[in-house]
């Protein structure tokens, strides 16, 4: 028997062979000698061998390809109403290199300084702490003690070497990998990063929907078997904890909130279930709201900066609140985010190696904005270290010497201001 090490080159080689072969019959149908189902299945064959060279390049590196029980592919498919294009890749990966792959992946969908300027507008926000890191929180959410993750560039998923396929949690962490994979398929991503808030929002649908799938099977099984044990992560749960709040309320989101939704459809039914991920919401206000319009507003005029900002941002509903639930009442953060119309942040230049962060905020009616703002001046007074609130448009400095600022600019709409100058606090009224 040939070992791994000797046979990797030779299917290697194999694949790229047959590749060439394939891409001969390309360019023969491009000068007429091939049928256009010639060419299409020429395409498929090559895509096909893209990824299976792409699965022993895992290989080589020590992972390999999770072998995918043809049970689960055929429920994961009756479950939602669609066949895979494409077989699914699950990966074989090391516990500790999946964070890696993780914080990678965070960060290559922020694009350039992406993930550093939102890191840096989240402290301004005060949802982040100043030695709080936002890539490294999130993979290590998304990475400790979990059996697997769904890669959304590749539409390929990984699990780890804690994964045993006999086990019953193991089997249902794959399933809703499977899920992931297949929603992936039939419903991609847009070319194009749509802005956090839509970004948000698919995530907790696709994740909220193979979340559902993946919780009807502990359902089957334990009728069909009796109790499942749901084995404590108590590695996860420590780590969890010692997470920003933020942090905590951007990874539950989706199992939550996402789950919910999905699951309202599912029970309505798969052309319902269908519907939905064709016409998806495109803001956590929709999430939280099914019912309502799924489109994006129009982004927020904000005003004209001497310098083009770094950022420029929607935090959404799920922001707002997430927010709102640092001043510490959660009842308020509820009631008032779920008033919430639109919203633009940027992160601008102030001054000498320095940055200003402006956040426009619109709720449903005039009430509404009087509410937050009054939230937003007890931000200013608790930053500040003042015992009282200030006046609305009265620019308030820290020990620090960051200037805060909270601006009624229109009855609807709220302005909050965290600057380095007293200048750009009082330009943006």
């Amino acid at each position: 028997m040939l070992r791994p090490r000797t046979l990797l080159p030779i299917l290697l080689g194999s694949a790229l062979g047959a590749g060439g072969i394939l891409q001969g019959i390309h360019r023969t149908s491009q000068g007429g000698g091939a049928s256009g189902e010639d060419l299409r299945a020429a395409n498929e064959e090559i895509a096909m061998l893209r990824r299976e060279n792409e699965s022993l390049r895992s290989l080589a590196q020590g992972g390999g390809e999770v072998s995918v029980p043809r049970e689960l592919i055929t429920r994961v498919e009756k479950e939602l109403g669609v066949t895979f294009l494409s077989s699914p890749v699950v990966h074989r990966i090391a516990a500790e290199e999946l964070r890696d792959r993780i914080a990678a992946a965070v960060e290559s969908r922020f694009g350039p300084s992406g993930a550093d300027d939102r890191q840096e507008s989240y402290r301004l926000m005060g949802v982040l702490g100043p030695d709080e890191e936002l890539v490294s929180q999130l993979s290590a959410a998304r990475s400790v003690g979990t059996r697997g993750w769904f890669d959304e560039a590749s539409g390929e998923a990984w699990v780890t070497d804690r994964y045993r396929e006999s086990e019953i949690p193991d089997q249902a962490a794959l399933l809703r990998l499977l899920a992931r994979i297949l929603l992936h398929q039939h419903f991609p991503p847009p070319p194009t990063y749509p802005g956090d808030d839509p970004a948000r929002a698919r995530e907790a649908l696709h994740q909220g929907g193979a979340a559902g799938v993946e919780a009807r099977y502990y359902s089957d099984n334990a009728r069909a078997f009796g109790f499942v044990p749901l084995e404590e992560n108590k590695e996860a749960a420590r780590l969890f904890s010692t997470l920003s709040p933020f942090i905590q309320g951007l990874v539950m989101f989706p199992i939550t909130e996402g789950k919910g939704t999905a699951d309202s459809y599912y029970v309505q039914g798969t052309k319902e279930l269908l519907g939905l991920f064709h016409d998806p919401p495109q803001t956590t206000r929709a999430i939280v709201f099914p019912a309502e319009d799924h489109a994006s507003p129009p982004a927020l005029d904000l005003p004209a900066f001497p310098e083009e900002p770094y950022l420029s941002e929607s935090a959404g509903l799920l922001g707002l609140r997430l927010w709102l639930e640092t001043l510490g009442d959660a009842g308020v953060a509820s009631e008032l985010s779920r008033a919430w119309k639109n919203d633009r942040y940027a992160l601008v230049p102030d001054g000498e190696a320095s940055v200003a962060l402006v956040w426009d905020i619109m709720l449903e009616s005039a009430d509404d904005a009087t509410g937050l703002e009054k939230a937003a001046l007890s931000w200013v007074a608790a930053s500040t270290g003042a015992k009282e609130f200030p006046a609305a448009g009265e620019v308030r400095a820290s020990e620090g010497k960051r200037q805060f600022a909270v601006h009624r600019i229109a009855p609807d709409r709220i302005r909050i201001v965290n600057a380095a100058t007293r200048e750009v606090a009082e330009f943006v009224r």
